[in-house]
């Protein structure tokens, strides 16, 4: 589970904007280009390096929460309610942590978007 974890957020790390070649990507080149990219990434990172923190542990809680209700429930119908509950809001938080690691960082590509169009590039997508 945790190689798992670990390859997507790899993954997810590795992607990086492909830019579309207007009038100011022509003018500057490649090389320039992927200089703007880069500092683009750095600040990304160093401007949001605590929110992904909080975005998993926002969702293990969500997840725990969940769980623990759904744990209890079924504690009602098996007759163990304390376990039901224990076993629930544990697999609900590692569930929910996990979601929040593997999606997509939003808030980062947005980041590097709007600092990329600041600088006069248009992205068109990521790979």
């Amino acid at each position: 589970m945790r190689l798992l974890l670990i390859l997507f957020l790899v993954i997810g790390c590795a992607s990086k904007p492909t830019l579309y070649p207007n009038s100011h990507y022509k003018a500057v080149g490649k090389d320039k280009a992927q200089e703007a990219v880069n500092q683009c990434m750095k600040e990304s990172e160093e401007y949001l390096k605590n929110s992904k923190a909080k975005q998993v542990g926002k969702s293990a809680g969500v997840g725990a929460a969940i769980g623990a209700a759904w744990g209890a429930a079924t504690g009602i119908f098996t007759g163990d309610y304390g376990r039901g509950l224990v076993r629930g809001a544990t697999v609900g938080g590692a569930v929910g942590a996990t979601s929040g690691a593997v999606s997509p960082d939003q808030m980062k590509r947005r980041y590097v978007n709007q600092c990329l169009s600041e600088k006069g590039f248009q992205v068109i997508g990521w790979d």
